[in-house]
């Protein structure tokens, strides 16, 4: 009996440790507030446009399965039916990642998510002369990232063209040829961690980030910059992140993810920065995988009850018009809802 309570114990911590979440945030209320910004269609704003964004969906999906929630049903349409009815139209390497590592956390193939393959499509997009994928530095990490997650071989030369990419002070901008920054810098590291190469280029990236974060533990975007350099939710999320990947111990880096917590309000929400009050979705939805212990190297899964819903009826274009079977379930709703009320 005793060799048994000790098997447990050793189970239990190994669990404990292997993902080390921070109790200091509240984030199923954070995750909560994220809920009630689904809109009509199933998606959600990226603050910066009405319309949904597949990006700040994909986003808000990571997040809620990092508390452990299903967003498959949190409405109908769902985060994730909206998701799978993109799939069809998306392009550009980085949103075709996103939309795998969505596929993954819940539950999804992402060689058929939404009738596509995200994997080949993917794949399509690399080019092996310059072992880049299509687009921005961002987009050719979450790539990497991407195809790891979905179980998938990083092409050769992937892994030295981000390396490649890697500027004289250890950083990564987001096209290249900018200023570091730390966000592209932490997901470069990700990237790279999950290639299993670049020891080097991490341990520079991880110097560069230290010369970039703030006396609270937070992180800018970048140091110096005409915006400003005060702790941002989105950048010391992203750093968090890479610091986990890479290994790292956060009481050595002067305890970052309080500085992330402290910028959660009342709602739930976080803000952007402690000067510009107001709640911020992108900020909420990328501070709370990072403060529940999940990286962008392995994402938090949760599978869905309910697989997405896409319909097959096509518009004169060709690409799957949704608005008629919304509409339909909609008017279904709104009849349930009559019939009830007149009966009672």
């Amino acid at each position: 009996m005793r060799g048994i309570k000790s098997v447990l114990v050793v189970v239990l911590l190994t669990l404990t440790l292997a993902v080390p979440a921070f109790a200091a945030a509240d984030l199923p209320a954070a995750v909560a507030w994220l809920r009630g910004q689904v809109q009509a269609d199933g998606g959600v704003s990226d603050g910066f446009s009405e319309g949904s964004s597949v990006g700040a969906t994909v986003d808000v999906v990571l997040a809620a399965a990092s508390v452990g929630e299903d967003v498959s049903t949190w409405a109908t349409p769902s985060p994730l039916d909206f998701l799978a009815t993109q799939a069809s139209t998306a392009s550009g390497a980085g949103t075709l990642a996103k939309l795998t590592l969505a596929a993954v956390a819940t539950g999804q193939a992402p060689t058929s998510f939404g009738g596509v393959d995200l994997v080949a499509a993917i794949n399509a997009a690399y080019d092996g002369n310059t072992g880049r994928f299509q687009g921005l530095v961002t987009d050719h990490a979450f790539a990497m990232l991407a195809l790891k997650n979905a179980g998938a071989p990083i092409p050769e030369g992937a892994a030295q063209a981000l390396i490649d990419l890697q500027a004289d002070d250890g950083g990564w901008s987001f096209d290249g040829a900018s200023q570091s920054d730390t966000n592209t810098t932490a997901l470069a590291i990700q990237a790279l961690v999950a290639a299993n190469a670049g020891d080097d280029a991490v341990a520079k990236a991880l110097d560069f980030l230290k010369s970039q974060q703030n006396d609270d533990g937070g992180f800018p975007y970048q140091k110096p910059s005409d915006f400003g350099t005060d702790t941002d939710a989105n950048s010391t999320a992203w750093v968090i992140q890479a610091l986990m990947a890479a290994g790292e111990d956060l009481a050595d880096w002067n305890n970052p993810q309080e500085a992330l917590a402290a910028l959660q309000t009342e709602s739930g929400a976080f803000q952007w920065q402690a000067a510009v009050p107001g709640e911020n979705l992108l900020a909420t939805a990328q501070a709370v995988p990072a403060l529940a212990g999940y990286s962008y190297v392995q994402v938090p899964v949760v599978e869905a009850a309910r697989p997405p819903v896409v319909p097959t009826l096509l518009a004169e274009t060709g690409a799957p018009d949704t608005t008629w079977l919304w509409l339909v379930v909609a008017g279904l709703a709104a009849l349930g809802s009559g019939l009830v009320l007149k009966r009672a």
